[in-house]
């Protein structure tokens, strides 16, 4: 039995020995930047696991390689800021040299999470086009901690706890309240092994070209966004001196309803009949077996305003030029209010009737108000009556699907009966972060396209029940491949083209289609098809199609690429290729195509932009 001296020594020693623990991790506290590295490298770690399923080839070592740079800039920084802290004068500088330090390390972890949430980098266009648009942004963050806490609700406190102690230990940084003094010498030299790592030209087969926008680091994604592609006087003058060539043809001029419903991140690789890859869309498979189904059919752009611009105007969504109509390059629906020959404009004129019905915010970016320029008499959106009884709000404050068809049909009832109608319905719910109706935990992508199938095919026997289909169309495709990952298996099967593969479904019994049409369409081609079943004349130019009566697909189909914003991919019968755009030297940067030269000149006709005055080009010029 121990004596109490002994008891007495050994509580003393426990006590020292705790009270030397806790100096330690208090002294480790006050050492911030060592916390910083951790978290930088968490998010390295988590990075390539989010990439990695969507990479062609084995890309760690070049996103290492890549993400060396923004390493070395980080340990350069921290080499300033012991210099600078040596001298009483350069102290302030110490200070400066410490915010940039974290700021680099906040605009890397919001990168990583850009990617997390919406499949994408993290873009400046982006940013500032999106800027302005808080409350939307608020939906979104209000639906994603929703569906995050009820799938796993530890991430939440988990989380909280993280970026508590990031901004806990990035305010410590900045205010210089680290008492660790290294050597400089020792960090510069890193940092100059990690630069030199960085310019070391690695062979070719050590990573795939293809996943350039995985491995890049942020700054180098972002390099286009300070690449000026505006045209020269010149070359803008030669543009519009000479039109675009179209062909005009005659038109079956068929009194037919429309309607066409754009579904939310609808894509290929969902189904397993356009894909093979994932079997969530049982109900739309069922629906392209029994009707006609365009099995090769292209988004042409990355977002739902590329979508609405290709299926409403037959325009390409390119970013047009910038300084003057958009001046932080990412495409916005004002930047298209200029086109004259709209589909619901030219409708309109023929006596249909048009409204769009849409299922969330269309005062998101100006939405309601284009719709309207463009042509739509009567716009529906999320703040129509007929849509306060869901209480539970999705991503821009958007109702479930089930409820945007009741209203559709409703609207479709009311419509009179001496006039045909034009219909476009827009879905919002299966925008990311995939929120079941009722709140309830069941927040998976998969859950939520699989109700997104369950009320399409609701709304198809519906349409059939009432008879729709005697004299009107339907006509359902998605916006935009999801801003999920890449699956491998995609890449695979379709090659470069899986960034824009969406299903593309038409039904009616007014004509007898096909139930497959194999060749290569595009949203853009919607509006021609339709020109040519009820108008009686319609137009195209060559890389536009028409892919129902007077069936002809275009020279080629082009997507706007949203993980290279300063490329295109073009995709001719089966010759693919990429235009990179550069202004007047726009150009191919890889792959081989037929007619080159035709194919960029499409390309800067629809980025060029009528100028009104010599003051206006001589600003659109940077003069």
């Amino acid at each position: 039995m121990s004596s109490p001296p002994d008891r007495e020594q050994s509580l003393s020693r426990f006590r020292a020995f705790r009270g030397l623990i806790l100096r330690r991790f208090f002294r480790i506290l006050r050492i911030p930047e060592l916390f910083l590295c951790g978290f930088l490298g968490v998010f390295l770690v988590g990075k390539f696991v989010l990439m990695r399923s969507a990479a062609t080839d084995t890309f760690l070592i070049a996103l290492v390689q890549h993400d060396a740079a923004i390493l070395a800039a980080l340990l350069l920084l921290y080499t300033l800021n012991l210099y600078f802290q040596a001298g009483a004068i350069t102290r302030h500088l110490a200070a400066v040299t410490r915010a940039v330090f974290v700021s680099i390390f906040a605009i890397y972890v919001f990168d990583v999470f850009a990617y997390f949430f919406f499949g994408t980098r993290l873009y400046i266009s982006d940013a500032v086009t999106f800027s302005g648009e808080m409350n939307s942004f608020g939906t979104l963050l209000r639906t994603g901690l929703s569906t995050t806490f009820a799938r796993r609700g530890w991430i939440v406190p988990v989380a909280a706890v993280g970026f508590g102690a990031i901004i806990y230990f990035s305010l410590a940084f900045v205010g210089g309240r680290s008492i660790l003094r290294p050597r400089a010498l020792p960090i510069l030299s890193a940092a100059a092994l990690l630069a030199a790592f960085y310019l070391v030209p690695l062979p070719s087969y050590v990573y795939a070209f293809g996943d350039k926008p995985l491995f890049e680091n942020f700054a180098e994604r972002n390099a286009s966004f300070f690449r000026k592609t505006t045209f020269s006087g010149d070359f803008r003058r030669m543009l519009l001196s000479k039109p675009a060539t179209r062909s005009c043809h005659k038109g079956d001029a068929r009194a037919l309803n429309v309607l066409v419903v754009m579904v939310e991140s609808l894509s290929a690789y969902h189904s397993k009949y356009f894909s093979g890859i994932e079997d969530w869309t049982p109900r739309l498979d069922a629906i392209a077996q029994k009707e006609t189904a365009l099995t090769n059919f292209y988004a042409n752009g990355w977002t739902t305003i590329g979508g609405l611009i290709s299926l409403l105007t037959g325009t390409f969504p390119f970013v047009p030029e910038q300084a003057k109509f958009n001046e932080w390059g990412s495409p916005r629906l004002d930047d298209f209010s200029h086109i004259h020959e709209t589909l619901p404009g030219q409708l309109a004129k023929q006596g249909y009737q048009t409204t769009f019905v849409g299922a969330g915010d269309l005062t998101f970016l100006g939405q309601a108000d284009w719709l309207r320029a463009i042509g739509h008499e009567r716009i529906i959106g999320n703040d129509d009556p007929r849509f306060d009884k869901q209480v539970v709000r999705g991503p821009f404050d958007s109702v479930p699907d089930q409820l945007l068809y009741e209203v559709v049909l409703d609207e479709m009832a009311s419509m009179r009966q001496d006039r045909p109608y034009f219909i476009t319905a827009q879905t919002f719910w299966s925008h990311r972060p995939f929120m079941a109706p009722d709140g309830s935990a069941l927040h998976t992508e998969e859950h939520v396209i699989r109700m997104t199938d369950q009320m399409i095919g609701d709304l198809y026997e519906n349409l059939l029940d009432a008879g729709f289909f005697d004299d009107g169309i339907l006509f359902i495709t998605g916006d935009h491949r999801a801003m999920e990952p890449y699956r491998k298996t995609e890449i695979d099967r379709f090659g470069a083209s899986a960034a824009a593969r969406i299903p593309a479904i038409v039904a009616t019994r007014a004509l007898d289609f096909p139930h497959v049409i194999a060749e290569n369409y595009q949203q853009r081609d919607l509006q021609a098809s339709i020109l040519a079943l009820v108008s009686n004349e319609y137009c195209l130019d060559p890389y536009e199609g028409t892919m129902l009566t007077h069936r002809r697909p275009p020279a080629c189909v082009m997507h706007a690429r949203g993980d290279d914003r300063d490329l295109i991919l073009v995709k001719c019968a089966d010759q693919e290729g990429v235009v990179a755009v550069a202004a007047d030297a726009t150009a191919i940067a890889s792959g081989a195509l037929p007619h080159e030269g035709a194919i960029i000149d499409a390309i800067n006709r629809n980025r060029v932009r009528i100028l009104t005055t010599l003051a206006d080009e001589e600003s659109l010029s940077g003069h």
